[in-house]
């Protein structure tokens, strides 16, 4: 029974070192992996900057926007030549932080799809409305008549799995995105841009209020995720070592305790 017991006893230390190694190398992997990212996301960081600062191009045309990656155009300046729609204006939510002479608060993005004087449509984002004016037409209405705008280019906003469902009653989402908003609010507009545009109107515009298009905000912690997983495959080890020494001491006291 004692041999049994010692035999079974090795083998469970020997399956928990070999997991706490390979645990320490999936950390160090993951810490390299965290490191890639980061160099990823300075890189369209740095893109998206310098996109920013571009003169306004023609928005793309609707022939390229089945192969276009939203992605690499992101921020872009643009111009638009079309007609806003009457049919077809969605209601995003959003809480805006507080900032000075700005509406903030509960509220919505007032988005508004825009008919290119070629063919196909692509969302605007007129503004922000605060929530108690958002349904008792509290702010402009979109202009009529064929026109000239000029805005920044934006990906669509992602679609998760906690994202809620469309308040189809009051035409109201969560995210800016033309594909689920064509899809599942307004399926008779045709077709839609896989990107949408922040409206910079020449003239001041109270509400809807403009929205803020000169900072570029990227979430990036990819280094502090990577110093996480580093510190992790560091302290896996010193564990480890401090488990085995714990065990041997045990094993000790119990031979002794059993010799006497």
């Amino acid at each position: 029974m004692s041999s049994n017991s010692n035999r079974n006893s090795t083998i469970g230390t020997v399956i928990f070192v070999a997991g706490m190694l390979a645990a320490a190398l999936l950390f160090v992997t993951l810490g390299f992996w965290q490191m890639e990212r980061l160099g990823w996301k300075e890189q369209l960081i740095a893109s998206a900057t310098e996109r920013a600062n571009d003169l306004p191009t023609n928005v793309p045309s609707a022939d390229l926007w089945a192969t276009l990656d939203p992605e690499s155009i992101d921020f872009q300046p643009v111009t638009l030549k079309g007609s806003f729609l009457e049919h077809g204006e969605a209601r995003i939510f959003i809480s805006l932080p507080q900032k000075r002479n700005r509406h903030s608060g509960p509220g919505y993005w007032i988005v508004t799809p825009f008919q290119l004087a070629d063919a196909g449509i692509v969302y605007v984002n007129r503004g922000f409305v605060p929530q108690e004016l958002a349904f008792n037409a509290g702010y402009a209405a979109a202009p009529i008549g064929q026109m000239t705008i000029t805005g920044v280019l934006r990906k669509p906003e992602r679609v998760g799995a906690a994202t809620l469902e469309p308040d189809l009653a009051k035409n109201v989402d969560w995210v800016i995105n033309p594909a689920r908003l064509s899809t599942v609010l307004f399926g008779d507009l045709g077709t839609v841009a896989p990107f949408y545009i922040n409206w910079q109107p020449a003239e001041e515009v109270k509400l809807p209020q403009p929205a803020q298009t000169g900072e570029i905000e990227f979430s990036n912690k990819h280094l502090e995720y990577a110093l996480t997983w580093f510190a992790l495959a560091a302290m896996t080890p010193v564990l480890l070592i401090f488990w085995l020494l714990r065990r041997k001491r045990n094993q000790s006291l119990a031979t002794e305790q059993s010799a006497d």
